[in-house]
């Protein structure tokens, strides 16, 4: 059983706190709700509406009644017995038909003729604020804000040691400075209530957002609750496996009385659609705040990725450069839109537009390229991006992505390899680690070129970059050099290795950096070369290719191919590959290809592909 006391205000240090008294289990509770002085005029004291409604999923989660000790607006009473309570419960596996004991209270609560929205700063609260603060119908115009700790900070995200407080004092803040902007007195109200009570806040949130409007039903006329999801996911099946949010409908209509109407405001329109309805409304430019894990976008948590997919699909990313950084998620596209083709294939309904919005574009990843080869039948690929181009005739023959930002892995080994043998320097001796190099101690800088392309060796790219520049930092800036003479103008290198820090390229990039490498008569050379063998204290020590295009006992080997390097960063590789058929040469660039525990599938797809345009298919391994 549950019993609710009779709620009761305490005023003090400028503070007005209404709170009630709950016992549960012959346990009680203070609960309370706080707000400036000002607004303890509005607080409701002849009823427990409020404390009733935040109790209410608790009941019905632990199997218990409840007793009310003051009355319940007759309206809420019937509402939530006869409609909200029996249809959860009907719907759901494991809630219980909470029975409530209370008197009603027939006569309406009179009211401010107040109209509000919350303002956490989210695409919701700022779609309700974008709206109605000039409406077409003078009646619905904003008239407060309302702010509230009634569980979102306390999610796991926030709720690390020593987070939640200083994330909460740094929203409220914000949020606040948002309300001086427009004009609206801001009402925050602060809570006890995740504090005493497992609330389960992910699944009942609605809830306990609304537990502070109906304490303050003598200020609301009209509250707008911004919708989570649009109507067309509305749904009551196994409820309490999911948000309440997806039965949202019945909610503000079940809490809504005579005298305080509730609006699902938004519910019409889906994700996407709410994001570009925001997306020239400056006070969301300058102050949207989607994160779960601070108080500013954080461009990495679930909200934050896909409040930027969406604004990339509507191609308003940089209207929010001031709250998110836009460059990162640029430079890290090929990770977010992952994400977006993860979200689908889970059936995710508010990224599903989305997803449907990028594929629409041609922006999917994991979808099959452009080929302008006629009558062609494409294999699906994991390849982010690609360019497949016949160098003998110029033409491109196959394409995907090109000008989209990836990592550029291999081909940072492949212009440290040009900045290296252009430098003059190539016949330089360097003093190298015994342990890199199977014993050798001493070899060429062109001996490192060579041993780096072939094996993928990332200490020799680091030795080529201090032999030739004296420091790697000063050899960087001879690789982004020779890189924008090349014309590739979306490339950046920090690392000659291609693992640390950010090195990113477009298939557009890399193929002009090909096209001009393989002009250079001892980068073919070297490019071509399955194996290289120095000789060293009268031994010789032979490097081999690791690279399965070029391995005869290889699955993936292709005869025709001569000359490959392929890269691995995190769970994407890149590969580039030469390939000469029927007298004609080719050129293939793989960039984001997404790999499982093992780097085969840009070896896979360059066969496939390959397979694909040349007339007679290409010789396969084994």
């Amino acid at each position: 059983m549950i019993t609710i006391g009779t709620p009761k205000i305490i005023k003090k240090d400028k503070k007005a706190r209404i709170t009630c008294q709950i016992e549960i289990n012959n346990e009680t509770q203070d609960l309370w709700l706080e707000v400036d002085e000002k607004y303890g005029k509005y607080f409701i004291t002849d009823r427990c509406d409020g404390f009733l409604i935040a109790m209410l999923p608790i009941a019905m989660m632990e199997q218990k009644d409840i007793i009310c000790s003051a009355p319940v607006s007759e309206e809420l009473l019937h509402n939530i017995t006869t409609q909200l309570i029996p249809s959860v419960v009907k719907n759901s596996k494991n809630l219980y038909k909470t029975r409530i004991s209370a008197e009603p209270a027939g006569t309406p609560v009179k009211n401010a003729g107040a109209v509000g929205t919350g303002i956490s700063r989210g695409v919701d609260s700022m779609h309700s604020l974008s709206r109605y603060l000039n409406p077409k119908c003078p009646g619905y115009k904003l008239t407060h804000l309302l702010l509230h700790n009634a569980g979102a900070f306390s999610i796991t995200a926030y709720n690390e040691k020593g987070q939640k407080e200083r994330v909460e004092k740094e929203c409220f803040e914000c949020s606040e400075k948002l309300a001086q902007e427009i004009g609206l007195p801001l009402i925050k109200a602060k809570t006890n209530l995740s504090e005493i009570f497992d609330i389960k806040y992910h699944l009942y949130s609605e809830y306990y957002n609304l537990f502070p409007v109906l304490l303050l039903q003598k200020l609301w006329k009209i509250y707008f609750y911004g919708s989570t999801y649009d109507f067309s996911n509305f749904s009551l099946k196994n409820n309490d496996l999911f948000d309440c949010a997806h039965y949202e409908l019945l909610l503000v209509n079940s809490l809504s009385t005579s005298n305080l109407r509730i609006y699902s405001e938004g519910g019409e329109k889906n994700r996407l659609e709410k994001t570009a309805d925001i997306t020239d409304f400056e006070p969301a430019q300058k102050n949207l705040h989607v994160c779960i894990t601070d108080s500013k976008n954080c461009n990495k948590c679930i909200k934050c990725m896909r409040t930027l997919l969406c604004l990339d699909a509507l191609d308003k990313l940089d209207n929010f450069k001031n709250v998110f950084d836009v460059e990162y998620y640029r430079r890290n596209r090929q990770r977010y839109v992952t994400y977006l083709e993860n979200c689908h294939q889970k059936g995710d309904e508010i990224n599903e537009p989305t997803y449907q919005a990028f594929k629409k574009l041609g922006w999917l990843y994991n979808s099959r390229p452009l080929c302008y080869i006629e009558n062609i039948k494409l294999p699906p690929v994991s390849t982010s991006a690609l360019i497949i181009k016949n160098l003998s005739t110029e033409k491109i023959l196959m394409e995907k992505q090109t000008k989209t930002i990836f990592n550029s892995a291999g081909f940072s080994k492949i212009i440290t390899a040009l900045v290296a043998l252009e430098s003059g320097k190539t016949q330089m001796p360097v003093e190298i680690s015994e342990k890199a190099y199977n014993g050798l101690k001493s070899a060429t800088i062109y001996d490192l070129v060579n041993i780096m392309l072939i094996t993928q060796n990332n200490i020799a790219a680091l030795n080529i970059a201090q032999a030739v520049a004296g420091t790697v930092e000063d050899f960087v800036k001879l690789m982004n050099e020779k890189s924008a003479q090349i014309g590739a103008v979306n490339t950046l290198y920090s690392s000659p290795t291609g693992v640390n820090g950010e090195n990113y390229t477009t298939a557009e990039d890399a193929c002009k950096l090909m096209e001009y490498a393989i002009q250079n008569r001892h980068f073919c050379d070297i490019f071509k070369r399955k194996s290289y063998t120095i000789r060293y204290n009268e031994e010789e020590i032979i490097f081999k290719t690791t690279n399965q295009l070029l391995t005869e006992d290889s699955s993936y080997y292709i005869p025709e191919c001569t000359a490959s390097k392929y890269g691995v960063q995190g769970h994407f590789s890149t590969l580039s590959a030469v390939i000469e058929k029927d007298n004609d040469i080719y050129l293939a660039i793989l960039l984001g290809v997404k790999e499982g525990e093992k780097a085969s599938n840009c070896f896979k797809d360059t066969r496939n592909l390959m397979n694909c345009i040349t007339e007679k298919p290409i010789t396969a391994g084994v």
